[in-house]
C-alpha cells in the first residue's frame, strides 16, 4: 500500500507549509492525482485520517481531485484520453506522449486563524 507513504510525504509538506502561518490550522487539504497513479483514493483517505489522528492535523479534510490521464501525439497532436502507461495516437498511429495523469500535487490548504480572545475587565 503505497498510500502511506504518499501522506507521509504529503503531512511534511502540509507542516512545512504551516511553518509559514503561526498559529493557524489545516481545515482542508487539496490533492490532485493522477488517474495512472494508481492511488485508491478510499484508501489514501483512511490513511490520512489515520495518521492524523491525535496530531494538530486531527480533523483536518482532504480533498481529492483525479485528473484524467491524456496524451498528445507528437505526429498529428491530437490530445485523446488514455488508460495505460503505453499508447498509440488512435489517428495516425504515432507514439503518443503522456500530458497528464501522473500528477500528485498539494493544491492548496484552506487554514483557520485562531480566535482572538477579548479580555474583560
Amino acid at each position: 500500500m503505497h498510500e502511506m507513504s504518499i501522506v507521509e510525504a504529503l503531512l511534511d509538506a502540509i507542516q512545512q507549509e504551516l511553518k509559514a502561518y503561526p498559529g493557524t490550522t489545516a481545515q482542508v487539504v487539496h490533492v490532485r492525482y493522477g488517474q495512472l497513479r494508481l492511488i485508491v483514493p478510499e484508501t489514501l483517505q483512511f490513511c490520512f485520517a489515520a495518521a492524523t489522528r491525535e496530531t494538530s492535523l486531527a480533523g483536518c479534510r482532504l480533498e481529492l481531485e483525479e485528473v484524467p490521464a491524456t496524451a498528445r501525439c507528437e505526429q498529428c497532436r491530437q490530445e485523446f484520453p488514455v488508460a495505460e502507461e503505453w499508447f498509440l495516437c488512435p489517428t495516425c498511429g504515432t507514439m503518443a506522449a503522456l500530458v497528464t495523469g501522473r500528477e500528485l500535487e498539494l493544491v492548496n490548504l484552506e487554514l483557520e486563524q485562531p480566535q482572538p480572545v477579548e479580555c474583560v475587565s
